[in-house]
């Protein structure tokens, strides 16, 4: 090993076993023995021989003795040792109760006595002044707890070797956030936790102005509710942009809060499907009818189909679609598309209806986000007259299906004019007029062809003609399709129908607007098709079939103050009489009327065909594809509810409306994460070039190398052991050295190179970490919940051990361990002094890089090295020459938006997070500050 005297130091202080008396008794390299022994040791377990697993240790030894990589700080103090506690960092889940808040302080003092740091989200936290049940008294919110953990940890840590690290988080829409925001503003406050605000891409919208209304409510978490005033009764709202003002204010004098973005990092989640119970989804009530490349399914029933597969979910042509420029803007272009996307069930909810003017209906929990004209907006804050976007172009039918042309043209006529008897064994149809009854010839034949015998027409006492059928074969085939008995009002289309051939869905329309439709024509501005039935429902159920073919219509309700009594006489004299209840009608007509006659086919009888060819033209009005809200109705209906996730648009079509699939949710409850990091410096050739092969090696045995360590890990709770042994197994390799990379290729941090550079290396590792995981799947298998995964598609490359590979960490004592760079942060200082650290021993720190590079150049002096101690900068002194200096720019001489991109340019390869450090001179500004958050969002 060839350890400069810092990294022996920090080895003495921190790493190496001590006796009872606290003496040293191991050495670096022994170390090092120790920890590849240990985890080379899980090689046993699957089968390896003792050769094989001592070849192992040894190539794990070199590659850390080579300083190519090294884990994480509680690998190296705990493997092979009592603790054997291996993992870096932990997120535990804290509960809105007395008892689950100190159940998880309890796990947290467990975790930080070994080593690993840990994350809380506090958003479940109910608010202070929020009534405690069980009590009869008010809460003190989630501050206050986070101050209790503050100081759990600060007593943890005395007796440790490793600083008590944690991370803290709040939703910008908690009830608390202002108080959250300011609870580091005393320098003695919380000084063990590092704080960030989660904001939503809607929050950081209204907060720069994109959205021009800047108000956004807060929700409750207890009751998932707008957060209310005790005293005024209203509402709470906040303004985004003065929260946002606020944040960078406090960032600007202290360093925090930082800034989750919520919805970037969920867009990212390998597991959706595990642990989502934990938070309040958006979803949908199981009858929602999802637009797929089957047509148009219950949620329910897409979920029983493709389980933990995936499905093409339909997307709305105006949510990152094609986009075409009128007037020198540009819109997105109507239409459907199709995007991979998978379905979960997300437990019981309490869902409400959303009901349009134009009849349509979804019925979703109060928080789901539905895509409006102004943009999205959650069902609960939609009023009467927002424009709801609906599906604007034809979707998706199956290539073939059961029912087929003949039986669909039947059950649309049944539909129209028949039934089903109530003891399910015999179905009528009706026919009227001269026109009507030539129809029944052709009817009979289908019903015959198809096993139901060849029946008489009937003549009724009211004049028309029926057809009557009761062979069980046919009968019972038709109910399999979804035919039900019923009464006119609750007649529906038939299941099968929404999941049939488009041939199909089209001769059912046009058997059911034959049999029960009109064409109107009173003058040009009032031609239409319509379809009058005593069952909202039923017209809903056409119009969803409509709209998946690309054309539009409305629904009325005609119900009436003084209906009609109608009279009649019998055959046999008797005198008889009914009154004509409500009813409803659905109408097309403009531009789609041309759409239904070429999508549909003419309809059967002839003289309402030759009255629709006369009036289907195009019009000077064009079809708009919304409707204005009417109402949104809270029935109080809880249910299982599901949701959707598709990673592009992240939106979908649902009772054919444009709605957003799933929304944000918090890492997942007790999910652990080991870490290591490569020494990039160490990869470049004499003929500064990177040394790729090498590299491709180095990732190999280090992905390797964390796989084992989730293994031979000793977990301090059980449940983390469920979620990260036996449930995802993620690893997170990241990089150290990445200036010193830069340096030794040439090439300026605040340079476009440099960007390219770091997206060329970590696609490059991202590429390796993941085939090494496919190759060691192959050899013990997938992670336990694969199965539903973003993984699970069938395809053999995505067979892979570890739901994540990738995390960049700040790498602080390790890089020290290797001589190397932090992280992919840019230089401090050239040169310094490291004042107290690791319990009060200052290190001096000379840039090894830049001593090699100035020996070379010959102008290397001590007096030179004792200049850059003054500053640390060696901007100022011309002695040395320019390209060495644009090499050596240190941290605050690069600007914000050099930092920002190059952690943008790793996160895109990157499975899990960036750590990435923005330093700013005493005289940066508030706006220095804005700048780099929203360079940051801006970013992705």
């Amino acid at each position: 090993m060839d350890l400069n005297e810092n990294a022996r130091i920090t080895y003495e202080k921190r790493y190496l076993k001590r006796d009872d008396q606290g003496n040293v008794v191991e050495t670096p390299e022994d170390l090092l023995r120790r920890v590849s022994k240990n985890i080379a040791s899980v090689e046993e377990s699957y089968g390896r021989s003792p050769e094989e697993v001592e070849k192992t240790a040894g190539d794990f030894y070199d590659l850390m003795a080579e300083s190519l990589f090294l884990p994480n700080s509680p690998t190296l103090m705990n493997a092979g040792r009592e603790l054997q506690q291996l993992s870096a960092c932990f997120v535990l889940p804290v509960e809105d109760s007395m008892e689950g808040i100190f159940t998880t302080l309890k796990y947290m003092a467990l975790v930080q006595k070994t080593g690993g740091g840990t994350g809380f989200s506090f958003n479940r936290l109910r608010p202070k002044g929020d009534m405690v049940c069980s009590t009869s008294g008010v809460a003190s919110g989630p501050v206050s707890f986070l101050k209790i953990f503050d100081a759990a940890t600060e007593a943890v840590k005395q007796g440790g070797t490793r600083r008590g690290a944690n991370m803290g988080s709040l939703s910008c829409h908690h009830p608390d956030i202002l108080e959250f925001i300011r609870c580091k503003e005393k320098e003695e406050d919380v000084n063990n936790f590092n704080i960030s605000v989660a904001v939503s891409d809607e929050f950081m919208l209204k907060a720069v102005g994109e959205d021009e209304d800047p108000y956004y409510s807060l929700i409750n978490p207890r009751t998932g509710k707008p957060h209310i005033n005790v005293e005024t009764r209203e509402e709470v709202q906040l303004n985004a942009k003065e929260i946002f003002d606020l944040i960078i204010e406090k960032a600007w004098q202290n360093g925090d809060p930082g800034i989750i973005f919520i919805d970037q990092m969920n867009r990212f989640n390998p597991t959706p499907h595990i642990g989502l119970y934990e938070t309040t989804n958006p979803c949908f009530h199981p009858d929602t009818r999802i637009a797929t490349e089957a047509g148009l399914e219950r949620i329910e029933d897409l979920y029983a189909r493709v389980q933990n597969g995936f499905f093409t979910a339909a997307v709305d042509g105006r949510v990152g679609g094609a986009k075409q420029v009128v007037n020198g803007r540009e819109y997105y272009v109507n239409g459907v598309y199709g995007r991979r996307a998978r379905v979960f069930p997300t437990g019981t909810r309490e869902v409400l209806t959303l009901k349009l003017k134009n009849g349509q209906e979804l019925k979703v929990t109060p928080d789901h986000k539905i895509l409006t004209v102004e943009g999205w907006r959650q069902a609960e804050d939609l009023k009467s007259g927002d424009r709801v976007l609906v599906q604007s172009g034809p979707g998706f039918w199956p290539a073939s299906d059961a029912v087929g042309e003949e039986l669909g043209l039947l059950l649309g006529w049944i539909s129209g004019d028949g039934w089903l008897t109530s003891d399910g064994i015999t179905v009528g149809l009706v026919f009227s007029g001269e026109e009507e009854t030539p129809l029944m010839e052709r009817f009979r034949g289908i019903i015959a062809k198809n096993g139901g015998g060849l029946r008489k027409p009937q003549r009724r006492e009211n004049g028309t003609w029926q057809l009557l059928f009761k062979r069980k074969k046919l009968v019972d085939r038709l109910k399999g399709f979804g035919l039900k008995a019923g009464k006119a009002p609750e007649k529906r289309v038939p299941e099968g129908i929404f999941t049939a051939a488009e041939s199909t869905v089209c001769a059912y329309l046009r058997g059911l607007f034959s049999a029960d439709g009109t064409v109107n024509y009173i003058d040009e501005g009032h031609r239409d098709l319509r379809l009058s039935s005593a069952s909202p429902g039923l017209l809903r159920d056409v119009q969803l079939l409509l709209l998946n073919l690309g054309v539009m219509s409305r629904i009325y309700n005609r119900a009436k103050k003084n209906p009609t009594v109608f009279r009649y006489t019998t055959k046999a004299g008797e005198e008889r009489e009914y009154t004509g209840g409500d009813y409803f009608e659905l109408i097309i007509n403009g531009d789609d009327l041309v759409s239904f006659k070429e999508k549909v086919g003419p309809l059967l009888v002839k003289r309402k065909e030759d009255k629709l060819a006369r009036i289907a033209r195009f019009s000077r009005k064009k079809t708009r594809f919304y409707s204005e809200v009417k109402s949104v109705v809270y029935t109080g209906e809880k249910t299982a509810v599901y949701d959707i996730q598709e990673e592009d648009t992240r939106s979908l079509i649902a009772q054919g409306m444009v709605a957003h699939n799933c929304g944000e949710q918090p890492l997942l409850p007790f999910e652990a994460c080991c870490l290591g990091s490569i020494n990039l410096g160490k990869f470049v050739t004499p003929g500064k070039e990177v040394d790729w092969e090498k590299l491709r090696q180095a990732v190999h045995t280090s992905v390797r190398f964390l796989d084992n360590v989730i293994d031979a890990s000793e977990y301090v709770v059980e449940e983390i052991a469920r979620m990260h042994k036996e449930g995802n197994r993620k690893i997170g390799l990241g990089v150290m050295g990445w200036h010193d990379m830069l340096v030794r290729l040439g090439i300026p941090y605040d340079s476009q190179e440099a960007i390219q550079a770091a997206d060329d290396v970590m696609a490059f590792m991202d590429r390796e970490a993941r085939e090494a995981s496919v190759l060691l799947a192959e050899e013990r298998g997938v992670f336990p919940n694969f199965k539903g995964s973003t993984y699970d598609t069938g395809l053999a490359e995505d067979r892979i051990r570890n739901a994540t590979r990738t995390t960049i960490a700040p790498t602080g004592t390790i890089s020290i361990l290797a001589g190397a760079s932090s992280g992919i942060e840019p230089y401090f200082s050239i040169a310094y002094l490291r004042k107290n650290v690791l319990g009060g021993v200052d290190l001096a720190e000379v840039n090894p890089l830049f001593v090699e590079l100035a020996q070379e150049g010959g102008f290397y002096s001590e007096e030179l090295i004792k200049g850059i101690v003054e500053t640390g900068s060696v901007q100022d002194i011309e002695e040395i020459p320019a390209h060495i200096r644009s090499l050596f720019k240190t941290a605050m001489e690069i600007s914000v938006d050099w930092h920002v991109k190059h952690q943008a340019a790793f996160q895109k390869y990157t499975n899990n997070a960036v750590s990435k450090t923005i330093n700013l001179k005493t005289e940066a500004t508030r706006e220095d500050v804005r700048q780099a958050y929203l360079t940051a969002w801006q970013e992705g």
